[in-house]
């Protein structure tokens, strides 16, 4: 077994040098490998993974969300802050504002939602609490180091994608509860209770949800990813995420671990008993 890799960072793109030392690694899962680069981050060892591949070439809806997940888990991953750039169906909430979700609602329709899909096993987790306390509090205190304030708590809502929501939807969303939207967030936040690794969101608001501003726009002058990525919003959640791993304690307090005590339907898989592999000897 190779050197374990306790934290991890799941993002659309990492800014060069933000890992120092940083080599890329392919992991095998059941379901496939998985590419990661892994550095230094301070004093810490980071496994950083781009959701949507090295290139962002991988549309939301098509991201091997199990094969990410586990490998994360094979190199011995703890706690995994994931950066979620969103959209605001909240109109308190603006672009610029930063939110340390506490609950999210599901409204995707075509993805894996579990580890333990077979005939012989399967599970459910408790997500009365579904983002990790500990590491919630240390985001929202490093947020607000950063930037000096930070939104405690909201309601992440996730869809499908690839494409925009209409104005109803939007307005749909708006009185079920939600406050920011987005792509990324399920199934990771599930499959990560699943794997018993700690789970938070870092969500930047890079748009309003259509019907709130004149349009919304992928990319290009003007649009949320220039906006996102020209100022210093990507630039302070990067140093959010820093301070933040860097305030934990070693050692876990929550019960993110355990989340698969009394949730177990069956025997354990043969895959899922055994212990992390950690870094490959020659990475």
């Amino acid at each position: 077994m190779g050197d374990l890799v306790r934290l991890a960072i799941i993002t659309s793109q990492l800014s060069d040098g933000y890992l120092a030392d940083a080599r890329n690694i392919a992991v095998p899962t059941p379901w496939g490998d998985a590419p990661i680069t892994v550095g230094k981050l301070g004093r810490h060892t980071v496994a950083g993974q781009m959701r949507y591949g090295p290139r962002r070439q991988t549309a939301s809806h098509q991201i091997n969300f199990r094969a990410n997940l586990w490998a994360l888990r094979e190199l011995g991953v703890e706690r995994i802050v994931s950066q979620n750039a969103i959209g605001s169906v909240n109109p308190m909430l603006q672009p610029g504002d930063i939110v340390i979700s506490d609950d999210f609602i599901d409204l995707t329709k075509n993805r894996p939602l579990t580890l333990y899909d077979t005939d012989a096993s399967w599970v459910r987790v408790d997500m009365t609490e579904p983002f990790c306390p500990e590491m919630r509090r240390a985001l929202v205190a490093a947020t607000r180091q950063v930037v000096g304030r930070a939104q405690d708590g909201g309601t992440f809502i996730c869809v499908e994608g690839p494409r925009f929501e209409t104005p109803a939807e939007i307005r749909m969303y708006a009185t079920l509860g939600a406050d920011i939207i987005g792509t990324p967030l399920v199934p990771e936040v599930v499959l990560a209770r699943e794997a018993g690794i700690c789970f938070a969101s870092i969500a930047p608001i890079i748009n309003y949800g259509s019907g709130l501003a004149p349009a919304v726009i992928q990319s290009g002058d003007g649009s949320m990813t220039d906006f996102y990525y020209r100022g210093n919003l990507h630039t302070n959640v990067e140093r959010a995420i820093s301070l933040a791993l860097d305030a934990l304690p070693d050692a876990r307090s929550c019960g993110c671990a355990d989340a698969l005590k009394g949730a177990l339907n069956g025997p354990m898989p043969n895959w899922a008993t055994r212990p992390p592999t950690g870094l490959p000897t020659d990475a």
